[in-house]
C-alpha cells in the first residue's frame, strides 16, 4: 500500500525498519493487556515500529507500551484523522504525534465512526504490518478480521497463549491450532522478523528467580492493593517501579496462596478467615 492511499497526521511515512501490529480484544483481560503493553514496550526497543488501531484494550496498550519504549508507533484509524474515537483516546493520540509517530486513515477527513468502517481498517493494519500479533481474542473479535486479512496478504500470523479457561483465548487458540507462531516473549516475534538483539522483561517469560518462594510469606505487593478498589498488573508494576513480568509472578503466586483474589479486571486483597498465610 502507498503512503498516497491514505490520510496521514504525524510522520509519514514512519522511519525504516520492521513494522508489527499489535490487535486483540477491547476488553481484555488484565493478563492480555500487560502482555500487549510489555510487547509494546520490548519492540520499540528493538526498533521495531508497533501498528495498533487506537482502540480500547489491547489497541491501546500496545500504543503505549511503545511510547514507554520512547519508540514509534502507528494508529490506524476507523474514522478521519480528524475525529479521534474513542474520544478519551485524545490524549493517547496527541502522545503518539508527539514522539514521532502517526494517525494514518483510509477514510476521508469527517468520517465518522461507523461498524462497516473497521474491517477495511483492519486489512490496511495488516497491510501496513510485516508481522500480526493477536493478544487476546474471543470468537468472532475483529482482531480475527485482522490476522485473516494478514494471511491474503501473505503476512505472517502470531498469536499469545492465554488461558483455557477463558473465552478471550478461543481465537488466539485458534490461529496456533491452524499454524500462526507462538509468542511466548518478545523475542519470538524478533526472530520471525529475523532480528536479534537482548529483549528484558518479556511478558511471557516464566519468573524462575521467583519460583514460588513467596507462598506462605508476606509479599510487598499486598501493601498496594486494598480489599474493594482493583488494580491491574500494569498499575501496580507502575506503583513499584518493577517489570511487569515480575509482578505478574507474584500476583500468581500470592493468587495460589489465597492472599490476593481478582475483581472486575484486577486483583485486591483476598478476605481470608483465621491466620493470614500471605
Amino acid at each position: 500500500m502507498s503512503p498516497l492511499d491514505l490520510r496521514t497526521r504525524g510522520r509519514w511515512p514512519p522511519p525504516d525498519g520492521p513494522r508489527v501490529a499489535i490487535v486483540g480484544s477491547r476488553r481484555p483481560s488484565p493478563y492480555g493487556e500487560a502482555v500487549a503493553e510489555q510487547l509494546g514496550l520490548e519492540l520499540a526497543r528493538a526498533g521495531v515500529i508497533v501498528v495498533s488501531g487506537l482502540a480500547l484494550g489491547i489497541d491501546a496498550a500496545a500504543h503505549r507500551g511503545a511510547l514507554n519504549a520512547g519508540g514509534v508507533t502507528v494508529a490506524v484509524m476507523g474514522t478521519g484523522v480528524d475525529i479521534i474515537y474513542p474520544a478519551a483516546h485524545g490524549v493517547l493520540a496527541d502522545a503518539i504525534l508527539a514522539a514521532g509517530g502517526a494517525l494514518v486513515s483510509q477514510f476521508p477527513d469527517g468520517t465518522a465512526p461507523r461498524r462497516h468502517n473497521f474491517p477495511a481498517r483492519n486489512y490496511t493494519m495488516a497491510a501496513l504490518a510485516d508481522i500480526v500479533v493477536v493478544v487476546e481474542a474471543a470468537e468472532g473479535s475483529g482482531a480475527l478480521i485482522t490476522a485473516e486479512a494478514a494471511l491474503d496478504l501473505h503476512k505472517e500470523v502470531m498469536a499469545v497463549p492465554g488461558s483455557i479457561f477463558s473465552p478471550l483465548s478461543v481465537g488466539t487458540h485458534s490461529l496456533l491450532r491452524d499454524g500462526a507462531g507462538l509468542v511466548q516473549n518478545a523475542r519470538d516475534v524478533l526472530a520471525a522478523l529475523r532480528l536479534g538483539g537482548e529483549v528484558l522483561d518479556d511478558p511471557l517469560a516464566t519468573p524462575t528467580h521467583l519460583g514460588f518462594k513467596l507462598l506462605g510469606e508476606r509479599d510487598g505487593i499486598l501493601s498496594h492493593l486494598s480489599d474493594v478498589l482493583a488494580l491491574n498488573a500494569a498499575e501496580i508494576a507502575r506503583k513499584l517501579q518493577l517489570p511487569i513480568a515480575e509482578v505478574l509472578g507474584r500476583l500468581t503466586a500470592l493468587e495460589l496462596d489465597g492472599a490476593v483474589s481478582r475483581h472486575q479486571g484486577g486483583y485486591v486483597r483476598a478476605l481470608r478467615r483465621g491466620k493470614e498465610r500471605a
